[in-house]
């Protein structure tokens, strides 16, 4: 998605993923596609915290707490995330 305010930014979880948390790590598999996923912990933070839509800054405020990040440096890395999540319809990403 081009360029979007990180305050702006929503994002909420897309249809067709069941996820479950295996010796401590969450995997994920889209029902639609039969892709399995694995996240890390920063990436599984950010799906429990999209559970409800949230904006970009939303989940930046609270990943910059938890580990000790700058916005600015999350928000990047975050963006790219979403991008990837998005192009496999994990998530979806809207202008407010």
């Amino acid at each position: 998605m081009e360029h979007v305010e990180a305050s702006k930014l929503m994002v909420r979880r897309g249809a067709g993923l069941i996820e479950a948390e295996v010796d401590g790590e969450m995997v994920g598999l889209h029902i639609q596609n039969g892709t399995c996923y694995s996240f890390n912990s920063t990436a599984a933070a950010i799906w429990k915290l999209v559970e409800d839509e949230k904006t970009l800054a939303e989940i930046c405020a609270v990943l910059s707490d938890d580990f000790e990040i700058e916005a600015d440096e999350c928000e990047a890395d975050v963006r790219v995330l979403l991008d990837d999540l998005a192009s496999d319809g994990l998530v979806v990403l809207s202008a407010a």
